[in-house]
């Protein structure tokens, strides 16, 4: 996790990338608190710290463009507008697509960030491509003035990366987040050009997340069965040291049937990895064992044993109110 609470936003500029490129012609330093707390917030909201990227490039890592530009920047600060300059020019460059939106480009440099109880110098690169109305309310002479100003929500997602200056002769390690899906393809691919740096993170991430998705959607499950399916995944992958799609299978989905084997094949085979225990930690948060009703009921169930999900919970259906109900069985409250 990166700490940015004392964290100082030492220089920073606002470019605005359009068909038509307007560059930022002076660097800010030490803004008032107020300003700084916004940019910060600006910056760092919602970053992903555990899927962790890095630059990359076919033939030479030197051709990479914001990796030699943000490079130049952690060398030597004094680069800091005739980089963000090049940065913003890069991003126009790869920005030639009538969906992607014009907008302003902050480029803030931040010290004093505590990454893991080290210090580290920080790039942020944010793009700006919507704003709103905001009321600005002032007392004037107990005259109340009401004033609307368009403006930036900072707590709204943004396309962003966060760089990190991890030392000399080591990569930088990037963190970034996308306003959408569709983002993906201009945001990482052609502007920043980063893979993923723990690809067993990653895989283990995917896998655990199309097996959810499986499970879920499966119609032929009942939802006890569905409960018990998600328990054992992850139990699959809490015991094992890597992911195998057959073995799976075998041990989950014990009495699955060609067609359903073939589904799960095609949707996990490519995630195949050694497993990451930090993936499953995230994941399983998302790996919700609930019984959702159409009544405002939820039945949060946490038992790990697919037959003893059966014989705890009992559905039927009530031919007299002509409504299905769940029968749970229970020792005692707690």
């Amino acid at each position: 996790m990166l700490e940015v609470s004392e964290s100082k936003l030492g220089q920073y500029v606002v470019h605005y990338v359009s068909d038509t490129l307007v560059l930022g012609d002076e660097v800010f330093s030490q803004p008032d608190v107020m300003l700084e707390a916004a940019f910060t917030q600006l910056a760092f909201n919602k970053i992903d710290y555990e899927q962790q990227y890095e630059f990359f490039h076919e033939t030479d890592i030197g051709l990479n463009e914001v990796y030699t530009y943000v490079n130049s920047i952690f060398d030597q600060k004094s680069s800091f507008l005739e980089q963000s300059k090049h940065i913003a020019t890069h991003l126009q460059s790869v920005s030639q697509h009538p969906n992607i939106k014009s907008g302003e480009l902050f480029i803030g440099l931040f010290d004093n960030c505590l990454w893991h109880t080290e210090v580290k110098k920080v790039i942020a690169i944010v793009k700006i491509d919507e704003k709103e109305m905001f009321l600005d309310v002032k007392n004037e002479q107990n005259k109340m003035i009401v004033n609307g100003i368009d403006g930036i929500n900072v707590k709204k997602i943004n396309n962003m990366a966060v760089i990190m200056d991890m030392g000399p002769d080591v990569a930088p390690a990037v963190f970034i987040k996308t306003k959408k899906k569709e983002d993906v393809v201009y945001w990482q691919e052609r502007f920043l050009k980063i893979k993923v740096a723990d690809e067993h993170y990653h895989k283990t991430n995917l896998a655990l997340t199309e097996c959810k998705k499986y499970i879920l959607k499966e119609e032929s499950f009942t939802n006890t069965e569905k409960l018990g399916f998600l328990n054992k995944t992850l139990d699959y992958f809490r015991n094992e040291e890597e992911f195998q799609v057959n073995d799976f299978i075998d041990t989950v989905f014990k009495k699955a049937d060609p067609v359903q084997k073939e589904v799960i094949v095609n949707s996990v085979k490519p995630y195949e990895t050694v497993i990451s225990e930090s993936a499953i930690e995230k994941v399983e948060k998302t790996y919700k064992r609930k019984i959702k009703l159409d009544s405002n009921i939820e039945i949060q169930v946490n038992v790990r044993n697919i037959e003893q999900v059966d014989e705890l919970i009992e559905v039927g259906y009530d031919e007299a109110t002509n409504r299905k109900f769940y029968k749970i069985f229970f020792h005692e409250e707690i």
